[in-house]
């Protein structure tokens, strides 16, 4: 990432990237509330579930706002994002391996 370019831009690569993982962190705290209604939840929320839809709303807004208006930015941070994930499953295989 060092080499595509400037701090600013790398930041705000970053953030893009960072807003994805975010709403999808929101998402999973309707996943896990369907799926597990029993289960015990150490932290409570007022209002529920309004914080986490204005959550999704806002992050939504910035990730399309940035596909938008800097599709090379969001491009570049995906693809370098998903060149983790083969990364991850070698590291995994080796790691099974040696156990």
């Amino acid at each position: 990432m060092i080499f595509l370019g400037t701090f600013d831009y790398l930041t705000d690569m970053l953030v893009f990237i960072m807003w994805i993982f975010s709403i999808m962190m929101f998402v999973g705290v309707f996943i896990l509330r369907k799926r597990e209604p029993k289960l015990e939840r150490p932290y409570k929320i007022s209002l529920y579930p309004l914080p986490p839809i204005i959550a999704i709303i806002g992050g939504s807004y910035i990730v399309i706002n940035t596909i938008i208006f800097q599709p090379i930015l969001a491009i570049l941070g995906i693809l370098i994002t998903l060149i983790g994930l083969p990364l991850y499953y070698i590291h995994e295989y080796h790691k099974r391996k040696t156990d």
